[in-house]
């Protein structure tokens, strides 16, 4: 007993002290007293105003004179050469880089922020590595936001040539219970459905319509790139990125995509727009088996249908469209090129296809990670050979990355001219121009209450929600009447009192209401077993669209003595056949809140929305299905376009 006490405290001991090492470690990252004071003293001067003509200027280099970079009557592309003339080769590297931006981050993206990248605070990343690209991660107020993102205009004006950042972001207005991979949902802007739902209405007015109030309310806070939409297809069923995709059609996904950039962009590209980053070129729908290539299983993407251009469709009219940016994907176009290698590293696929064929001429920004994590085909190469590899192919700017001083070495030792980084820079500093950026970067912080999660932009978000919700089976019972007495199963019990009589059994109901998440029956492999792709396999569901046996042994039981309304949603298709049979209703949805859907069932609207992919009747078909094939299944279910109303 007395050994084991000695032991308990001796074990007692040195955890204690390891987790004080640890909270010591967590709050010297968190605060960083050194770092901080370094970058106290690293500051310029702040920006003058230059008053020429009667018209104000910001002096922005700080030398009592108007440079024509400074002058907003000059055009973008003069203002441009005129800065890179300017520039040092590190500043214009940094310009090369678009790594995350984090602010209230949750403890687990917090801890892998430290444990991964080393969590340099973005103030440093400006001041020292001169990047002015990030993508915001983390859930902070808008109010929170739009400070934050002030106070780090203000570092930037203050460096040598006093250059503005540029904050991106994934999409934010996505209703949480919807959305997936790469969509955040952040509280305090208004609820949309996912770009599923937006497919599944089938309208693009409601989509332009959501274009401009989601960039009043990045404006607000001051976002100025959006990393979407995805016009990518929605061709394969398995894949577990559908929910990004306006749905199967290229003719519909291209609409959707040209009333998108609408919204964001404008009639033109000016201090009111915020830019579309349209991805993932050429079309990252038709990935081998459904799995997705954020992972190396899923690397590589397939055309046994020999259907490579179709996809091209929307992102053709996107280029017509004035787009700026564009994102290629990571996986590999098996057997369409010289060389299977992923879409950032093939020359053929940005060079010759996307700058020569298609004749575009802006931003090419990678997806996220493809130096230090997703380089597939080119995994032999050092990291070194692979920023040569994909600015040769024809890479812009690097997101996710923030190590300069590879490209830096580079063209110092003459493997890459600077003439080759002046190009992709010069695309970068347009883009920047145009947005008005270096004539002010700063957002009002009193007005954002009044510009974001308006009454008007809520009702807004509502709205598109009821009008891509599906009806896809009904027996009658639908609309239910107020008062019905209801078992609730996976929706708000307190939102459904408000509809009707909630029941704590399902004995005791008229009607149970049971709600389903998109199908998910576990992880898809990595395909390496390292720390961040193992996280990232938890996100991504394997390639089984039937739901488990525990669902099905609950819609059985309820449907034995009860009507039964199924709602489901179809962030993915999912296997329905049986599951229909055993419902009194059927109702398919794409991220919508729980008040909607009540509002739904009990007749407060019409259902009208129309399925944006077909519903496979069994993975069997599924599987002889054509990954790059729109809607090619053996005897589905319900078809493309399907839905029924009241």
């Amino acid at each position: 007993m007395l050994k084991f006490r000695s032991f308990f405290k001796k074990f007692f001991i040195i955890f204690c002290a390891l987790f004080a090492l640890l909270i010591f470690f967590v709050l010297i990252n968190y605060f960083k007293p050194v770092e901080k004071i370094k970058i106290n003293q690293s500051i310029y001067k702040e920006v003058s105003i230059l008053n020429i003509e009667g018209e104000k200027f910001r002096d922005l280099n700080k030398n009592y004179k108007l440079d024509i970079y400074e002058d907003h009557r000059i055009d973008s592309v003069k203002r441009s050469e005129d800065l890179i003339n300017q520039m040092n080769l590190e500043e214009k590297i940094g310009q090369m880089f678009h790594p995350p931006f984090i602010l209230k981050p949750d403890l687990l993206m917090f801890l892998y922020e430290i444990a991964i990248r080393g969590n340099n605070l973005t103030e440093s990343q400006i001041l020292f590595n001169h990047i002015s690209h990030f993508n915001l991660y983390g859930n902070p107020s808008p109010e929170e936001l739009a400070k934050k993102i002030n106070e780090l205009q203000k570092i930037a004006s203050r460096t040598r040539l006093g250059i503005p950042i540029t904050i991106s972001s994934d999409p934010i207005h996505e209703v949480p219970k919807g959305g997936g991979v790469a969509s955040f949902s952040i509280d305090g802007f208004s609820k949309w459905p996912s770009q599923l739902g937006f497919a599944a209405t089938n309208n693009p007015l409601v989509v332009k319509k959501f274009g401009e109030i989601a960039k009043e309310e990045y404006l607000a806070v001051g976002i100025r790139t959006a990393l979407h939409p995805m016009s990518d297809l929605a061709t394969e069923p398995r894949w577990a990125r559908n929910f990004g995709t306006f749905g199967s059609k290229a003719t519909l996904s291209n609409e959707m995509t040209l009333a998108y950039m609408n919204g964001f962009q404008g009639n033109e590209i000016n201090n009111k727009s915020v830019h579309t980053m349209v991805k993932h070129f050429p079309g990252g729908g038709p990935q081998e088996d459904g799995l997705d290539p954020h992972l190396f299983s899923g690397k590589n993407q397939t055309y046994p249908g020999n259907n490579f251009d179709y996809h091209l469709i929307p992102f053709k009219g996107a280029i017509e469209n004035n787009l700026k940016i564009i994102m290629p994907y990571y996986g590999i176009p098996v057997a369409q090129t010289s060389e299977d290698v992923a879409m950032a590293y093939n020359k053929y696929i940005l060079t010759d296809l996307l700058r020569e064929q298609l004749d575009f001429d802006g931003v090419i920004c990678s997806d996220w990670g493809i130096i230090t994590g997703r380089h597939w085909g080119v995994g032999s190469l050092s990291v070194e050979e692979r920023y040569k590899k994909s600015i040769n192919a024809g890479i812009d700017q690097y997101g996710g990355e923030s190590d300069t001083s590879y490209l830096i070495k580079l063209v110092k030792e003459n493997k890459i001219s600077e003439e080759r980084i002046n190009e992709s820079v010069k695309r970068i500093l347009i883009n920047k121009f145009e947005l008005g950026l270096f004539d002010n970067p700063y957002v009002n912080e009193n007005e954002v209450k009044y510009k974001v999660n308006t009454k008007e932009n809520i009702e807004a978000g509502l709205e598109a929600q009821r009008k891509s919700i599906v009806l896809l089976e009904n027996n009658g019972i639908l609309p239910l009447k107020k008062n019905t007495k209801i078992y609730i199963d996976g929706l708000d019990k307190d939102i459904g009192k408000e509809f009707g009589m909630v029941v704590s059994k399902p004995s005791e109901a008229d009607v149970v209401v049971m709600y389903i998440h998109t199908v998910f029956n576990g992880n898809q492999e990595s395909g390496l077993n390292r720390v961040f792709d193992n996280f990232l396999s938890t996100l991504f569901p394997n390639g089984d669209l039937n739901f488990d046996n525990e669902i099905e042994t609950k819609i059985k039981k309820y449907s034995q003595n009860n009507e039964l309304v199924i709602v489901v949603d179809l962030n993915r298709p999912a296997i329905l056949e049986d599951i229909k049979d055993y419902s009194s209703a059927l109702i398919g949805t794409f991220g919508v809140l729980d008040k909607v859907i009540y509002e739904g069932i009990f007749g407060e609207f019409n259902p009208s929305g129309r399925l944006p992919f077909e519903i496979p009747s069994s993975m069997e078909s599924v599987l002889n299905q054509k990954e790059d094939l729109p809607d090619d299944s053996l005897n589905p279910t319900y078809i493309y376009g399907y839905g029924i109303s009241y």
